[in-house]
């Protein structure tokens, strides 16, 4: 038993002396919970209690434990507690105002943003911030050269923004905002809050966005980062931005990565031209070559798919090259009639390039083209109904139809097919009927009817068919048959 003690009632009766200096200096700015942990632990160290644990003092004044332990932990950073133990936990209070006179290099370190660090405490409120959160502001400050002001704008921006989504913000997260800041020098109160109303305009144009492809959600964070460059880095408005979903509207799932794409193009010919006047013509340009592509789709028969940059670029690629851009249409409307929806924007570049190749450029050559072709298939079918050939006319039987046009006239032509019905390769036989045909000078059908075919080869025996063959008389061969005249009798009604 010590020599000296409180009485019991001293407890209830009387007083823990608080200094004046944690009255003035600590107690405005730190969270009320955390006072309350401090003051009672004051209490202990004047009425000390073996039994009392952080869990135990956290049931007395209605904290979890961890509420408490997070309290001493802040205390701790603010220079006026020390931790001697963790198991079991012990703290020591130090006299406020010895603290105040010379740091220790170590104290130095650890408390160089006392101040700082009890405005982070007071954005957060009751979350405790962990020490590494503490250590991670402090490089901002030290390492990025943001100053504290601007760091408390760039915390206190993203705890409102998650808070209206009832969630936490990240310091991972934010670290990153922080160097984004530092690379763009944002290094001012006024510039952070500039930073932030802008980034707050991001975050409505992605909401918006999202709501016109009928998305009933929140942006994420690499949406608005998204919005964010188009309208800082690319310098483009709002509604330029909205104006650019309508080119996503066919995509089964339209998305901002989809419309950055059709932006990044967009801007690209912006940039490359020099005045305003030109500037603005590219953006008409722009915006024709994506409702062209968007009729070429309807006239292919595709459905349920957005225009893609890449055919834009294909479109472009035609106009480059000569064409009319109603030449383009006809052509893919003819292949759209033919087998909706069978055929892509590729099929059609491979089209138009055999186009060009013929130096077929125009609507009036393109439409002439295709009714050649559609001559040449009816033909073709013609000619496959002579000689029973049972395949479907294809791009290689109008060749072949006008490799035989070159041989003859459509008459000789279904001559030699008439001839060839029932051969085993009927279209190489009119072929060689055809030349044959062209070297004996036969230009008319008539004289094909009249000219006898050549007689084939006579086909070589095999050695072990040359041999002498017995002949049979009739009555010989009568012998060998047997006698079927019993049966007829006996089968007589």
């Amino acid at each position: 038993m010590p020599l000296c003690a409180f009485d019991e009632t001293y407890l209830m009766m009387g007083v823990t002396p608080v200094e004046n200096i944690f009255i003035m200096n600590y107690l405005p700015k730190a969270p009320g919970d955390f006072v309350r942990v401090y003051l009672f632990g004051l209490f202990q160290c004047y009425h000390p209690d073996s039994d009392m644990t952080p869990a135990r003092m956290g049931r007395l004044l209605d904290l979890t434990e961890e509420e408490v332990t997070g309290a001493f932990q802040y205390w701790e950073r603010m220079g006026i507690v020390k931790r001697v133990s963790d198991n079991p936990p012990a703290y020591h209070y130090l006299n406020i105002a010895m603290t105040w006179g010379d740091e220790s290099p170590m104290e130095k370190a650890i408390y160089r943003h006392q101040d700082f660090n009890n405005r982070l405490q007071q954005l957060y409120g009751t979350r405790i911030l962990h020490p590494a959160e503490y250590d991670l502001a402090a490089q901002w400050v030290e390492e990025l050269g943001l100053p504290e002001e601007v760091v408390l704008i760039l915390v206190e921006s993203e705890i409102e923004k998650k808070a209206k989504k009832g969630q936490r913000p990240s310091f991972k997260y934010m670290d990153k905002i922080a160097l984004q800041w530092a690379e763009k020098n944002i290094n001012t109160a006024a510039l952070a809050l500039s930073q932030v109303t802008r980034e707050g305009s991001a975050g409505q144009l992605a909401a918006r966005i999202l709501r016109r492809f009928s998305l009933r959600r929140e942006p994420t964070q690499d949406e608005v980062e998204l919005c964010r460059k188009w309208m800082d880095d690319w310098r483009l408005s709002e509604e330029e931005v909205i104006s650019a979903c309508e080119d996503t509207t066919a995509a089964k799932q339209p998305s901002l990565k989809y419309l950055d794409r059709i932006l990044e193009k967009r801007v690209s010919l912006i940039k490359s031209a020099p005045t305003p006047e030109k500037q603005a013509r590219v953006v008409q340009d722009d915006q024709a070559a994506w409702d062209a592509v968007k009729r070429i789709h309807e006239a292919l028969g595709i459905a349920q798919a957005a225009p893609t940059p890449e055919e834009k670029s294909s479109y472009f690629g035609f106009l480059s090259a000569g064409f009319e851009p109603e030449a383009v249409f006809a052509m893919a409307d003819a292949m759209g009639k033919k087998h909706p929806g069978r055929y892509s924007m590729d099929r059609l570049e491979a089209q138009m390039n055999a186009m060009s190749e013929k130096g077929c450029l125009t609507e009036a050559q393109i439409r002439a083209y295709i009714d050649r072709q559609t001559e040449l298939e009816r033909q073709a079918e013609r000619i496959f109904s002579l000689c029973d050939y049972k395949n479907n006319v294809n791009t290689a039987a109008t060749a072949q139809m006008e490799d035989w046009l070159k041989l003859g006239d459509l008459s000789l032509i279904e001559c030699a097919a008439e001839r060839a019905r029932g051969t085993k390769l009927p279209l190489q036989y009119i072929t060689k009927l055809l030349r044959e045909w062209k070297k004996e000078n036969i230009t008319t059908a008539e004289q094909a009817r009249a000219a006898q075919p050549k007689a084939a080869a006579a086909s070589k025996k095999l050695n072990a068919q040359q041999y002498a063959q017995r002949a049979y008389t009739d009555a010989e061969i009568d012998a060998m048959l047997p006698d079927l005249s019993r049966y007829e009798e006996v089968n007589k009604p």
